[in-house]
């Protein structure tokens, strides 16, 4: 499949999510956890770039990978978060266009070393990613985070 199909299917799945549930989510008080916040952020800003970006040189993307992404996130969603379909889909298309299309990390990252996930030299790194990669059905598989060495885990 073309990006430019898959941005449309994502698009069209996306229209009627209610962005402004995640957009409060980043100033309401009654979220003190801030990497929710800082996830929030992130997903709205990945929400409204989806809506903005056009495609200028198209490219192909396998259909097994778009299925297996798919799948692997409906088996998170079933194993941890018992059927929450609404953000199941959601997430499914942001990670869809994070990974596919945007070639972006699938968590919120900084120019820090210090945060888990991070850019450096237009290259994204993630301190985790050695060890979840080994999750059942893991989406560390799709993410274009490489993993840090054993020295950069103490920056």
């Amino acid at each position: 499949m073309k990006a430019s199909k898959l941005l449309q299917i994502i698009r069209k799945d996306l229209k009627d999510y209610p962005i402004e549930y995640l957009e409060n989510k980043v100033t309401d008080e009654r979220y003190k956890d801030p990497l929710t916040k800082k996830l929030a952020k992130y997903n709205t800003g990945i929400y409204k770039e989806i809506f903005s970006i056009e495609i200028e040189d198209d490219f192909e993307i396998k259909d097994n990978v778009i299925k297996n992404l798919r799948s692997d996130i409906s088996f998170y969603f079933d194993k941890y978060a018992g059927g929450d379909e609404l953000n199941k889909r959601f997430t499914q298309n942001i990670s869809l266009y994070l990974a596919l299309i945007a070639k972006k990390p699938l968590h919120p990252f900084s120019e820090d070393k210090k945060d888990d996930v991070y850019l450096f030299n237009n290259t994204y790194y993630c301190k985790g990613r050695v060890k979840y990669i080994k999750d059942e059905r893991s989406l560390c598989r799709y993410c274009v985070c490489h993993n840090v060495s054993f020295s950069g885990i103490f920056f």
